[in-house]
């Protein structure tokens, strides 16, 4: 690594106790420079991922909405049908997806003349219509209540985002920011490294080589 050999040329420099050009004092400030603005670049890229990540939910819950708003229409207004699905199946299979709240509102609403829907144990799932479409129209508020309910409920705990590589790049970074301040501190003043100074550049080179 690039930034390891300078970091021992310079060591070996305060060790023998000799004055420091000023080029050399200029490289350090430019480099502590670079190390702020990485380290803010990296900072601003982890917000981005975080606010994808947060518009990918909000996304996620609009479409699911209406997915679900779709489905419950057309409970509500028709007798829906596959011809690949048996009808029990169906409507077990809808009535999962939609969740019993929102079951009970579609039951509520169901214009006259649809039948019943019965799930595969027999027991009624989608009941007979009795309504109409005036009741229908007042019931809907209260089915896209339900349904953004369900639908805040199945995504009210996301997968954690993984954002370790970025803690990661900010601790060698803070690293190597300790180990060029611990250099510019020794040039500036022009004196010999002390032993435990050295070892203090030795833990810091450690901590970034992991």
């Amino acid at each position: 690594m690039r930034m390891l050999r300078i970091v021992h040329i310079l060591i070996f420099a305060s060790l023998a106790a000799c004055t420091t050009p000023p080029e050399v004092k200029q490289a350090l400030v430019a480099k502590d420079q670079g190390y702020t603005e990485n380290e803010q670049l990296m900072q601003q890229y982890r917000e981005l991922v975080g606010n994808i990540n947060s518009r990918h939910v909000q996304w996620f819950r609009y479409v699911q909405t209406r997915l679900k708003l779709d489905l419950a229409l057309q409970w509500a207004t028709t007798n829906p049908r596959l011809t690949d699905i048996p009808d029990a199946t169906l409507a077990d299979d809808d009535a999962e997806v939609l969740g019993p709240d929102v079951l009970a509102v579609i039951n509520a609403m169901r214009l006259k003349s649809l039948p019943e829907r019965k799930g595969a144990n027999g027991q009624p799932v989608f009941l007979a219509g009795s309504g109409d479409m005036s009741h229908l129209i007042q019931q809907i508020p209260e089915l896209i209540s339900r349904i953004e309910q369900r639908v805040a409920s199945d995504s009210k705990a996301p997968q954690a985002l993984d954002l370790t590589a970025f803690d990661q790049y900010r601790n060698n970074v803070e690293a190597l920011r300790r180990i060029n301040g611990i250099i510019k501190q020794y040039l500036d003043i022009d004196v010999t490294l002390s032993r435990n100074d050295t070892q203090s550049l030795a833990d810091a080179l450690r901590t970034v080589r992991r």
